[in-house]
């Protein structure tokens, strides 16, 4: 990748030498005319740059953004990138017919190609990325037999690729990323393009499926297919790329197994085939040689099977991404020799614990990856305790994710060691005994899950020493004895649930003191007291549920408050992040047809 850019940046730079070097105060009608018409068609100039500086009084070689070759004095480069223009493309631009170098990148140009572009017999670099352009790419183009590198990604170009651009053979560079492009590539795509070393083309709307013709492109070092509708399976042959550095496939619809080849492509630093919908193994083989992956993401597919051992030699591996798939079998402990590793991410299949230890002896073993960032192990049945050694892991923690994975025992003490920890996810479990006073040294954390476990005791008022907390998530559990009053020094609080506990006592005052607070959910404790006025004052709150409790106060208005609350609670479980986790319409329809008729029930009650 690198080896193309300086390539052009040396042609730029020698480009710009004459221009520095001499200035001919005659200029050339033909290519004077063309940047003047340019400028015509430049309709917002923030900067005034071209209005001030492209006059017709001066050289056209010593204008802003303008290159010329030094005997000829024509243009050989036209750069107004990141100017922030608004305007068109005049075909004019077509007359610059010594142009080697058109570089619009990020403004704001709409409108079509111009097909005249196709003229440009000289040019070597055309980048009009991060623009508005529409319609489709000229067939013309494909008469650019000098081009290296073409870069419209960032468009809104539409149509499909002019088979002409395959016939491009000085092409190394083709990225045509996040536009609304669509149809099948050329099963001979490669036939014609032996020195391409960029295939860049993710963020469509492209079909049909892989050529297993790209192994020809024999440079090729970077192939970006992602977020597209590829269908079929992944050809075997994508393999035999001798210097493929970045394989990316993810969210697109390929199905079938992984292919081996791809699992000895010495030269690879990036898999990514996410979301997909493959099927079968990852092969087992010990023979399988990937020394320079650094990212591999298979994480949202149909993959079964054990995982391989090899994962654990991959020594620059930093980013290991398996979720959401049906594996089964032991978590390894060989991810400990993993000292790069920065993200392993193994939730939501069936992976077990060793069935020999109690405690969770893989995690001790990630102690060893002291770049460790993210840890996601939840939603498997990994059925054990948590090693006191949790709070040797990484420094460098953030998230640490082991919802939903029959733990039991306690939370040990030593997890108030991780104090970079932003997200604690140990929700949905079997954890008992007392929340640990040492959560008090997670200064950083914002996200606390522990509901819908078996915790008992006070809620610690070292909670609060963790002031950026933003959502404390404790209901379901056996909590019991006073709500913290310090909680109401968390400012950045939004989110307090504490419902389906023993808490019994008074509302802490300070409570009502945190004017940003979004959900407040106590209902269903043994809370008492009268309701002061201030709780009608929490202007931001979406949801203040109390129900179920011995308050004392308006009784309707609390019926009201119920029902506005599960209003919106059904409305929270309509834009949950996870499609799985939504709730059907079906039952959203009968959820608000109870509420309703319970709200009207208290309704005519009240009435005299």
């Amino acid at each position: 990748m690198g080896r193309v850019w300086i390539t052009i940046l040396v042609s730029m730079l020698l480009m710009s030498l004459p221009k520095k070097c001499i200035s001919i105060p005659t200029s050339n009608f033909t290519d004077q005319s063309a940047l003047l018409a340019f400028k015509d068609h430049i309709t917002f100039d923030p900067q005034n740059m071209l209005a001030h500086n492209w006059s017709s009084k001066t050289s056209y070689c010593n204008w802003m953004g303008v290159s010329c070759s030094l005997r000829r004095q024509r243009v050989t480069a036209l750069d107004l990138s990141s100017m922030g223009l608004l305007g068109t493309i005049p075909p004019q631009l077509g007359n610059l017919s010594f142009l080697q170098s058109l570089t619009l990148y990020n403004n704001s140009f709409h409108g079509d190609l111009p097909s005249e572009i196709g003229n440009l017999r000289r040019l070597q670099l055309m980048d009009i990325g991060s623009n508005k352009l529409s319609l489709v790419i000229p067939e013309s183009f494909g008469n650019l037999h000098r081009l290296e590198g073409l870069r419209f990604d960032g468009n809104n170009l539409t149509g499909t690729i002019p088979s002409t651009i395959f016939n491009i053979s000085s092409l190394k560079v083709l990225d045509l990323m996040f536009n609304d492009l669509f149809g099948s590539l050329p099963k001979n795509m490669c036939d014609h393009l032996p020195r391409l070393e960029m295939l860049l083309l993710s963020t469509n709307q492209l079909s049909g499926q892989i050529p297993s013709d790209l192994f020809k492109c024999r440079e090729l070092q970077s192939l970006w297919l992602p977020y597209n509708n590829f269908t079929g399976v992944i050809p075997e042959e994508l393999g035999f790329l001798p210097m493929l550095e970045v394989l990316n496939l993810g969210v697109n619809m390929l199905s079938g197994d992984l292919p081996r080849s791809i699992f000895n492509m010495t030269s690879l630093r990036t898999m990514q085939i996410c979301c997909n919908n493959l099927s079968g193994s990852i092969p087992q083989e010990n023979s399988i040689d990937l020394p320079n992956l650094e990212e591999l993401q298979l994480n949202l597919n149909g993959l079964t099977g054990s995982m391989p051992r090899f994962l654990g030699n991959m020594s620059r591996l930093e980013i290991l991404d398996l979720s959401s798939n049906k594996m089964t079998g032991n978590v390894l402990q060989e991810f400990g020799n993993l000292r790069a590793l920065q993200v392993l991410s193994l939730q939501s299949n069936s992976f077990t614990n060793h069935p020999s230890s109690q405690t969770l002896n893989f995690i001790t073993s990630l102690t060893n990856c002291r770049q460790l960032e993210e840890l996601h192990i939840g939603g498997n049945p990994l059925d054990g305790m948590l090693p006191n050694s949790v709070g040797n892991l990484s420094s460098f923690l953030t998230k640490f994710y082991v919802y939903a994975s029959k733990l039991k025992g306690n939370i040990p003490g030593e997890i108030g060691n991780l104090s970079n920890l932003i997200v604690l996810s140990l929700e949905e479990n079997s954890l008992m005994g007392p929340i640990p006073t040492t959560v008090g040294g997670l200064r950083k954390i914002q996200v606390l899950y522990l509901h819908k476990n078996n915790l008992n005791g006070s809620i610690p008022s070292d909670i609060c020493l963790a002031r950026r907390l933003v959502d404390i998530t404790l209901n379901n559990n056996v909590l019991s004895g006073e709500i913290p009053s310090c909680i109401g020094n968390l400012t950045s609080l939004r989110n307090l649930y504490l419902h389906f506990n023993i808490l019994s006592s008074t509302i802490p005052m300070a409570l009502w003191s945190l004017k940003d607070l979004l959900i407040l959910n106590l209902h269903s404790n043994f809370l008492y007291g009268s309701l002061p006025s201030q709780v009608g004052e929490m202007e931001a709150a979406i949801g203040i549920r109390l129900s179920s409790n011995q308050l004392s106060g308006d009784g309707y208005s609390l019926k009201k408050e119920h029902c506005v609350t599960s209003i919106m609670e059904l409305a929270l479980q309509c834009v949950n992040e996870s499609p799985g986790e939504r709730m059907a319409m079906v039952e959203i329809l009968a959820r608000l047809k109870n509420i309703k008729a319970e709200f009207l029930r208290d309704s005519e009650r009240r009435r005299p």
